[in-house]
């Protein structure tokens, strides 16, 4: 047996009761590897006891041992194997050791190196213990971590903690990317808050905050403000948090605010979209409530029979109905005129009328306009032209140019057009309203061979 150093025959002297009474295992190695000495604890983790001083068990007595990645370990790649051979000791080092039963367990070791008043290594000392529960705890927390961090950038949130006694937020990764921060620590003074926060918003978050730290409150705190991103742009957040208080009755105070943001951002669009559309409806349901105002009032005036006057006030207004079906499909984006046309002409003969012309993108002002021209003209020709006779025909035709539409209505085999008394509220209609609504002009031609109308409008008038 070689000659050991002193502490190391200070720890083979030692009561074995003294040892055995130890919760961890613990046993010494000689600078060859022989195993001197064990305790209870070590024979209780391996499974068996080892055979003292046998050079055929060297360094441990474990049946088998793997790295926390499942590699090999040789017996003479150990930790305690490491720390006699290369003379370097080791704390904390775990493996993952299976006994001759087949259980597996992590262990973790730490491993002192003995040396002579030389020295040189004469053995070392191991002591060791089964992690394996915390182990698995400590993995089902990184894991809960892990889906918990997945989950706040999945939410676009982020956490952070404001200390009083400093006037410093810590920002957690999520919540510096949406503050545009670069680093976790924030100083709230007055240069930092001014420049971070948007001046409309500061206010109101500091009358939230102050609320908050009342002695007498619930300690909750929620505001929505902007911050300013490291490109100048604007987010919009929702802050949320609860105050630490500290202390009883006189001598209770707030030491921190902890709490969470979220990026409100998409959702605040969302909202200045859906006000924006509201008003736009409110805007196109009040100029669709005047015109059909207009056309109701303007075809009582003239009417003699209040039936026949229901009928034509009924074809108008179902008109006006279908231009706004078609622009409600497009999101009232606009109308492209071949759809127009069609749509305006679907209560009437539709073998009778010869639509011609290329696909123009018509604003939302002009579809309702050109429908409801059309539908006039149509119906004035059911009653009293070319549509009038199985022989009558009516040909829609148009063309763009230089921004400028030029639409013509052409009747012909209908019966002699005599004036233009046959047309009274379409009259009006055709050759003032239209004009005014199509920053155009409207000529009609009453030729006795059919009735011509020609439509001019500009097309860079968008409204």
């Amino acid at each position: 047996m070689p000659i050991l150093a002193p502490i190391l025959e200070s720890f083979l002297e030692l009561d074995q009761a003294v040892l055995d009474v130890l919760p961890i295992g613990i046993y010494a190695c000689d600078a060859d590897g022989q195993i001197l000495k064990v305790n209870r604890k070590a024979i209780e983790l391996w499974g068996r006891a080892p055979r003292l001083l046998d050079p055929t068990q060297r360094f441990c007595a474990s049946f088998r041992m793997e790295s926390l990645a499942g590699e090999f370990i040789a017996a003479d790649r150990t930790p305690m194997a490491r720390a006699v051979i290369e003379g370097e000791g080791c704390e904390g080092v775990e493996t993952i050791v299976q006994n001759r039963d087949g259980r597996r367990w992590i262990a973790r070791a730490t491993v002192a190196l003995l040396r002579d008043e030389n020295g040189i290594p004469v053995g070392a000392i191991n002591c060791f213990q089964d992690v394996t529960r915390e182990h698995a705890m400590r993995a089902a927390l990184e894991q809960q971590q892990k889906t918990f961090d997945l989950a706040m950038i999945a939410s676009r949130m982020g956490t952070w903690r404001y200390t009083m006694a400093d006037n410093v937020c810590i920002y957690d990764g999520n919540a510096q990317a949406l503050y545009g921060l670069t680093k976790a620590a924030f100083l709230h003074d007055d240069e930092g808050v001014k420049d971070k926060f948007h001046p409309d918003d500061l206010a109101v978050m500091w009358e939230r905050v102050a609320k908050a730290l009342q002695l007498d409150g619930d300690g909750k705190y929620e505001v929505e403000y902007r911050v300013k991103q490291r490109d100048g742009s604007w987010r919009w957040l929702s802050a949320w948090g609860l105050v630490e208080f500290e202390g009883q009755g006189e001598n209770r105070k707030p030491i921190a605010i902890a709490g969470a943001s979220r990026d409100l951002t998409e959702l605040k669009q969302a909202e200045e979209l859906q006000q924006l559309l509201i008003n736009e409806l409110n805007h196109r349901v009040k100029n669709t409530l005047a015109t059909v105002q207009s056309i109701a009032a303007q075809t009582i005036r003239g009417a003699t029979d209040l039936q026949a006057a229901r009928s034509v006030l009924d074809g108008r207004i179902v008109s006006l109905a279908r231009a706004h079906d078609l622009l409600t499909e497009r999101s009232w984006a606009g109308a492209d005129l071949i759809d127009v046309a069609s749509r305006a002409m679907q209560p009437f003969r539709a073998g009778q009328i010869a639509i011609d012309g290329p696909s123009i993108d018509l604003p939302p002002k002009h579809a309702l306009a050109l429908s409801l021209a059309l539908h006039e003209l149509a119906t004035n020709a059911s009653k009293y032209g070319a549509l009038s006779q199985d022989a009558g025909r009516v040909a829609i035709s148009w063309q763009a140019q230089a921004e400028q539409l030029s639409l013509v209505w052409q009747e012909f085999g209908g019966p002699p057009v005599v004036g233009k008394s046959r047309i009274g509220f379409g009259t009006r209609m055709l050759e003032d309203v239209l004009t005014q609504d199509l920053d155009g002009e409207t000529l009609l031609e009453f030729a006795p061979e059919g009735l011509r109308c020609a439509i001019t409008a500009s097309l860079e008038a968008r409204s």
